[in-house]
């Protein structure tokens, strides 16, 4: 029997997938017509949330939706998301083209979007817990902020270029609807349909069995998730699985008008049969199925981050698919006959054409992927040097040529422009004996964007330390010049002038320094960096107040810069408010825990005030952070000597002096 039109809900729900792409346009047009707009709606956003605190309107979003689904189910999956407009599209042009994807199952690859899940949302809680961290606390953030709330100007802040989302959907959307059947992103990679399904379980709305119903299995040949339907409206007189889209496809193909929708016991409250539910045989032995995760996870780790573009959810879609594809592959080499679908790739021991081009597409996936892990490794070696000298306090010649050799490696190799390793050859050229040679890699960086203020700013400080004034304008001049084509416009013309503030400083012009903070902070009146930079010339230049001033401006701006807690604190133990820079090197110290300067210097001041206790604790902590931070070294000597424990303090002294010729004679 036929559905009954009044049953058909495909036209709605087409509907309303199209409406969802006319509003990410219009969502676009206001923000090129009217500069600034609604904040990207964003789920991703939710990991910034928790992480900075800052409640957004993609955070506050995905709240929404989730409580929705705890209510009605998992509507939005196939009603508003706009990849699985995507994968249903893609199902329907294959159709249309006689293609019919094969559903491809796997116990393991089916915990991916559940890990996926736990590693952007739960895991990064896990480590601020171990690593004994305070939560954020949640905030809003006005316009002035990157990472504003509701309305930005930045509308792309956390969203990949054209290029890659093209990709991205190509990926996610097509291929690998090509590849594994239908909806199988949302089964193998999507996180966010992971924690979607768990609200599901508490869902009281779901479908439920609404007439007597002749088990003719209509509904579980409509149901594009893989579900048995109709066992488990019989078993349970509901879908329980949480895989369920409630498409409503089940309810258009039912001809007995069987299944509808109801409010009915959510399914984690009900006991589950040992049947499986999900009409699915297996398609791969434990030992494969544990190939299949190494290949995904070599895959993963490979593709995640690379080149500084590649998505994380392209990463998770470019990984299940190189499991399949090297799989299959292998398969076909050992088996006497193999299908892909409806093509046959091998038959009777004879490989195919079509199985020798799956195969050579295969043998380029490897290589690619090879090759690219290979330039990765150079790149995560390299940053785990520096890290590791950013640890130490201090690098050696050797350190430093060791971390450019990697980072030069990749470079090489690289297949595409990496602007991180052109970032870190300029830091590591700039940390060296070799300082010139960090102009190669802020150039590139430069011709592919000229208002990247940056690669500016490290090219203004190289220039200023090989003593060329002349060079420096120049690049001040160029950054003030490519402002107007930067993201935020007026963000990059304050750091600009900001910039120039620092450089005119530190040639002594005060009057001229002073002008262009005050035109830094014109351009962005919201900029804590500016006040911050301000009050740091205003102290050099002795203008106390005027620095303190400056400082507890930029903190009204930006309340948790443990920087500016700590400039502050050392300008007002300058000028004996001891009690008030005790209070901001504490407010630094919680902000920054791992800083052994700030706690150097608030030892320095409890030891001044006989406070010898308190002393002790931050300069033996400050000691242990880095060892080789003379100044925690000296006053550690000087609390002991006050303890009177000489030999102690001798070795303090000595090593003080030893690591920090200026504190040799003291």
């Amino acid at each position: 029997m036929k559905a009954t039109k009044s049953r058909n809900y495909t036209p709605w729900r087409v509907g309303a997938l199209v409406l969802v792409y006319l509003l990410m346009v219009a969502h676009v047009v206001h923000w090129k017509l009217a500069g600034r707009t609604l904040a990207p709606l964003e789920l991703n956003e939710v990991m910034y949330t928790l992480e900075l605190g800052i409640v957004t309107a993609g955070f506050i979003f995905m709240a929404l939706l989730v409580l929705l689904t705890m209510i009605f189910g998992r509507f939005f999956c196939s009603w508003a998301c706009h990849i699985l407009a995507l994968e249903d599209l893609a199902c329907w042009i294959l159709g249309k083209m006689g293609i019919k994807p094969k559903q491809v199952r796997s116990r393991l690859l089916m915990w991916v979007p559940m890990g996926a899940m736990f590693y952007m949302f739960i895991w990064p809680q896990v480590l601020r817990l171990w690593q004994d961290r305070d939560l954020p606390t949640l905030h809003i953030e006005g316009d002035g902020s990157a990472w504003s709330s509701f309305l930005t100007s930045d509308y792309t802040r956390n969203l990949p270029g054209p290029w890659v989302t093209a990709l991205t959907f190509f990926v996610c959307g097509f291929l690998v609807i090509y590849l594994l059947g239908a909806r199988s992103f949302c089964r193998y990679a999507c996180p966010y349909g992971a924690l979607f399904g768990l609200a599901d379980r508490v869902a009281p709305g779901r479908l439920i069995k609404t007439n007597d119903c002749d088990a003719c299995s209509l509904c579980t040949a409509a149901c594009g998730s893989d579900i048995a339907v109709h066992k488990e409206l019989a078993m349970y007189g509901t879908v329980v699985n949480p895989a369920c889209l409630k498409d409503l496809d089940c309810i258009t193909a039912c001809p007995g008008d069987a299944i509808g929708f109801g409010f009915t016991r959510p399914s984690i409250f009900r006991k589950r049969s040992k049947e499986r539910s999900m009409a699915q045989r297996y398609d791969y032995s434990w030992p494969e199925e544990i190939v299949l995760a190494v290949l995904f996870l070599g895959s993963l780790l490979t593709c995640r981050g690379l080149y500084g573009w590649f998505p994380f959810l392209l990463a998770l879609a470019v990984g299940v698919i190189f499991a399949f594809m090297v799989m299959h592959t292998w398969r076909m080499l050992r088996l006497p006959g193999l299908r892909f679908g409806s093509v046959q790739l091998k038959l009777s021991g004879k490989i195919k054409p079509a199985g020798m081009a799956f195969g050579a597409c295969t043998l380029v996936f490897v290589l690619l992927v090879g090759h690219s892990g290979l330039v990765h490794f150079h790149v995560m070696r390299g940053e785990q040097l520096v890290e590791h000298m950013g640890s130490q306090g201090h690098a050696s010649e050797a350190q430093v040529q060791q971390a450019i050799e990697h980072f030069e490696s990749a470079s090489g190799m690289a297949l595409m422009y990496w602007p991180g390793v052109d970032r870190k050859l300029a830091y590591l050229y700039g940390q060296g004996s070799n300082l010139t040679a960090a102009e190669a890699p802020l150039r590139r960086l430069l011709e592919r964007d000229p208002s990247d203020a940056e690669a500016r700013q490290q090219l203004v400080r190289m220039f200023e330390s090989l003593g060329q004034p002349q060079h420096v304008d120049q690049e001040l001049r160029a950054m003030l010049a490519a402002a107007d084509s930067a993201p935020e416009p007026k963000l990059a013309l304050s750091a600009a002038y900001e910039l120039q503030g620092l450089a005119l400083a530190r040639r002594g012009d005060m009057q001229q320094s002073l002008g262009a903070f005050q035109k830094s902070i014109e351009a962005h009146p919201e900029s804590a960096s500016a006040y911050r930079s301000l009050g740091g010339m205003l102290a050099g230049a002795g203008q106390v107040q005027g620095a303190i001033d400056s400082y507890e401006e930029s903190l009204k701006l930006d309340p948790e810069s443990a920087v500016t807690h700590f400039n502050l604190a050392v300008v007002l133990s300058g000028v004996q408010k001891v009690g008030l820079a005790v209070e901001h090197y504490l407010q630094a110290i919680e902000l920054s825990p791992a800083d052994p300067e700030i706690r150097s210097n608030l030892g320095f001041i409890y030891l001044g005030a006989q406070r010898l206790d308190e002393a002790e604790e931050q300069l033996e902590k400050a000691v242990d952070l880095n060892p080789r931070f003379a100044p925690a070294q000296f006053n550690l000597g000087r609390l002991r000597q006050a303890q009177g424990r000489e030999g102690e303090a001798r070795i303090h002294f000595e090593t003080a002096a030893r690591l920090d010729s200026r504190f040799s004679n003291q």
